[in-house]
């Protein structure tokens, strides 16, 4: 094997192992609850698994602040937004659809919590979705709570009554990727959440935004969730598009939408009602309470707090909502995090 870093997709690919390995780290110090995250790590060193505080830390504020969005999402119910004590509140069936989910195991967290979804679909490469429908196979927690499975594309696609894995390249999202969804029961009427976690960023500002475009287009009543970084071109940023590029990941779409009013900017301009965002810092300062954030320093101590400020100022949550159906699913909760 080359020393050379991996090019590319396979670049891009590598991303996935890396979350996943910081979310293990995360876990395992007791940052959040995550008990499955540890089947889909393949058997990293000692040293990978305890990721630094700074990791760890940015990390727990990446996960939190994305199920906080989805938790609102899915507790809403389409009359709670004109009359949140009406006792017509009608609950209704919803979807999740998640961009580039690699590892991800957050089906299996809200389905611990009674809280999944009616339907959750994944997209991801075939070379990623077939080795976690491989690890699912093999743990008999992770394959009994889907029920009967049906497992296709030579091991790269899964389907069950309510979770599927698609393969396929969101470079070609529409029609490759949307004909399958709607195939595997993809509903286009019901409330959908589209999740977004460091995806968009690496694909060529156009390919984005057909994505965006498409979801607004044709869905009825939906949520646009996207994690990703900002600020390029201050001293910071260049700092990290270096060592990233080194690793040989391009973020192909942070020149397009360079900070969080051009983020908002892109999805309005787009087909979406309303848009808004945060970075972490400020997120992490007016959303993460004085009693967290001295649970957070129990298990470890934040030293590097001017590079930690640093860092979470190159990162936000973007989030678009619109509602076509007229049916007062509004959204109203969503436009503070």
């Amino acid at each position: 094997m080359s020393g050379h870093a991996p090019k590319g997709d396979d670049a891009i690919r590598q991303t996935n192992d890396d979350a996943t390995i910081s979310r293990l780290s995360a876990a395992n110090l007791g940052y959040f609850h995550d008990p499955f995250v540890k089947y889909f790590v393949r058997r990293p060193s000692s040293n990978e698994r305890r990721r630094s505080p700074l990791m760890n830390w940015g990390t727990y504020l990446r996960v939190t602040g994305l199920d906080e969005l989805v938790d609102r999402f899915l507790g809403i119910s389409v009359a709670d937004e004109q009359d949140p004590s009406s006792s017509n509140a009608i609950e209704t069936a919803k979807q999740i659809l998640v961009l580039g989910a690699g590892s991800d195991t957050r089906w299996w967290r809200l389905k611990e919590r009674g809280k999944q979804p009616a339907q959750y679909f994944e997209i991801d490469f075939p070379e990623i979705t077939s080795l976690k429908i491989a690890s699912i196979k093999k743990n008999e927690q992770l394959s009994r709570s889907l029920g009967t499975i049906d497992i296709s594309s030579g091991g790269a696609e899964l389907h069950s009554q309510a979770f599927h894995i698609l393969p396929g390249d969101l470079r070609t999202f529409h029609p490759s990727i949307t004909d399958a969804l709607v195939k595997s029961g993809f509903n286009k009427d019901i409330p959908t959440l589209i999740l977004s976690e460091c995806v968009l960023v690496y694909l060529d500002p156009s390919r984005g935004d057909s994505i965006i475009s498409w979801c607004s287009e044709n869905l009825r009543r939906a949520v646009f969730v996207t994690y990703e970084q900002i600020l390029p071109d201050d001293v910071f940023g260049r700092m990290m598009l270096r060592n990233l590029q080194s690793r040989g990941v391009d973020l192909r779409g942070i020149k397009e939408y360079p900070d969080l009013a051009s983020q908002v900017a892109r999805y309005i301009s787009l087909g979406w009602d309303e848009s808004f965002s945060v970075n972490l810092n400020d997120f992490y300062n007016s959303s993460v309470s004085s009693s967290e954030k001295k649970r957070l320093t129990a298990i470890e101590a934040l030293d590097e707090l001017e590079e930690w400020r640093m860092l979470l100022q190159h990162y936000c949550f973007v989030w678009a909502w619109l509602d076509r159906s007229k049916s007062g699913f509004t959204f109203r909760s969503f436009k503070q995090l």
